[in-house]
C-alpha cells in the first residue's frame, strides 16, 4: 500500500543521500508473506513466510524508499531474503529456453570479445551457458544443488558462490554475466566488487535488472507489488552506472527490454494472482481446485474480464520491464 509521511535519517545505499521524501509503500509481513502465498493455496506454507519475513526485518513492517538524487528506491530494513526464505519461496524452476536478457549479452559483449573465459552467476540450469559455442569455456554461480548438478551434467564447472569463484579465479574471465540477480541483494557493492575481482582487466560485467518506474507501473497496472524481501532494489540506469563506477568499472548505455505482447499475458497473470489473494475472489476459488488440467482452463477464462480492469493502461501493457548495462572492467 501507499502512505504519506517522511522516514527521518535514512540514507540512499547507492549515492548516500538523505532520503526525506515520504515512502512509496509500506507492507506488513502479512502482506508480504500473502503475496508469495495467499492462505487459501496453503495457510501452512504462508505462515512459515511471515515467520521467517518476520526475522529477516526485526520488525513487522517495510517501506519503500526512493533517493531524489539518483532514484534509486529501496527497502527499509534494508535486508534480502535468505536462504530459509528462498527455500520456502521455492524459486520458479523452468527457465524459458531465451531471454531479452541474453539476447543483451550475445549482441553487446560477446559479439565484441568473440571468445574465452564467462561466468554466470545465477545461472539456473545453465540455458544461456549451454548455448553458447565451443570458443567460450563456461563457468557457473549457482545455489541450487538439483541446478549444480545439471550444469556439471553438461561439462559446465559449478562454484556454489560467488566467494569459492573469487578465492580461485582472480582476474581470469573476460565476461561476467548477472541476468536479474542485483534486486536481490542488498550487499551490491560486495558483489559488484567480486565480479570486478574476477574480471581480467578490459574484461565486460553485463548486468540485467528490472526498472524502478517499471515496477512502479506494475503495482498500478496490476496492484502485483514488487515485493520485498525478494526484490529489496529497484535500480535506474542512473543508479546501476554509479554503483558501477563505485566498484571499478566503466558502464555503457542503457539498453531497455523492448516491448512485447507476451507482456500482455504476463500483466494479466499478475492481475488475476493479484485478485486470488482475496478469498472471496473467484481467482481465489479457481486456486482452491486441485485438478491441475481444470484448473489451467478457468484461470484462462478471467483474462477478459482482468483485462477490461487494466483497460486505462493499455497502452503501457506492452512495455518492458528491464533494462540491461554492460560495463567494462577499468
Amino acid at each position: 500500500m501507499s502512505l504519506s509521511g517522511a522516514m527521518p535519517g535514512v540514507n540512499c545505499p547507492v549515492c548516500s543521500a538523505l532520503c526525506s521524501e515520504p515512502p512509496l509503500y509500506r507492507y506488513s509481513t502479512a502482506e508480504a508473506a500473502a503475496h508469495f502465498c495467499p492462505v487459501t493455496r496453503s495457510e501452512e506454507r504462508y505462515r512459515r513466510l511471515e515467520a521467517c519475513i518476520r526475522k529477516l526485518w526485526q520488525s513487522e513492517e517495510c517501506v519503500i524508499l526512493r533517493c531524489a538524487k539518483c532514484g534509486f528506491a529501496f527497502g527499509h530494513p534494508f535486508v534480502s531474503g535468505d536462504e530459509v526464505f528462498y527455500n520456502i519461496l521455492h524459486e520458479q524452476k523452468g527457465y524459458p529456453a531465451w531471454r531479452w536478457d541474453y539476447q543483451v549479452a550475445v549482441d553487446e559483449a560477446l559479439s565484441k570479445v568473440h571468445s574465452g573465459r564467462i561466468l554466470d552467476i545465477g545461472a539456473g540450469e545453465g540455458k544461456f551457458l549451454r548455448r553458447l559455442g565451443p570458443n567460450w569455456l563456461c563457468y557457473a554461480v549457482e545455489a541450487s544443488e538439483t541446478n549444480r548438478k545439471y550444469l556439471e551434467g553438461a561439462g559446465i564447472t559449478v562454484f556454489r558462490d560467488l566467494n569459492a569463484a573469487a578465492q580461485v579465479e582472480v582476474g581470469t574471465f573476460h565476461v561476467v554475466t548477472l541476468f536479474q540477480v542485483l534486486e536481490h541483494i542488498a550487499g551490491f557493492r560486495l558483489l559488484l566488487s567480486q565480479c570486478r575481482q574476477l574480471l581480467c582487466p578490459g574484461g565486460l560485467l553485463v548486468v540485467t535488472v528490472p526498472d524502478c518506474d517499471a515496477m512502479i507501473r506494475q503495482e498500478r497496472m496490476t496492484g502485483c507489488p514488487d515485493m520485498p524481501p525478494n526484490h529489496i532494489n529497484k535500480w535506474t540506469p542512473a543508479s546501476l552506472a554509479l554503483a558501477l563506477r563505485e566498484t571499478g568499472f566503466e558502464p555503457g548505455q542503457a539498453i531497455s527490454e523492448p516491448p512485447s505482447w507476451r507482456k500482455i499475458g504476463g500483466n494479466l497473470y499478475l492481475r488475476v494472482s493479484t485478485d486470488a489473494k482475496n478469498p472471496r475472489s473467484l481467482a481465489a476459488r479457481i486456486y482452491r481446485v486441485r485438478n491441475k488440467r481444470l484448473r489451467a482452463p478457468l484461470l484462462m477464462s478471467l483474462g477478459v474480464p482482468m483485462l477490461l480492469k487494466m483497460l486505462p493502461h493499455f497502452r503501457q501493457l506492452r512495455r518492458g520491464g528491464a533494462f540491461g548495462m554492460v560495463a567494462t572492467a577499468r
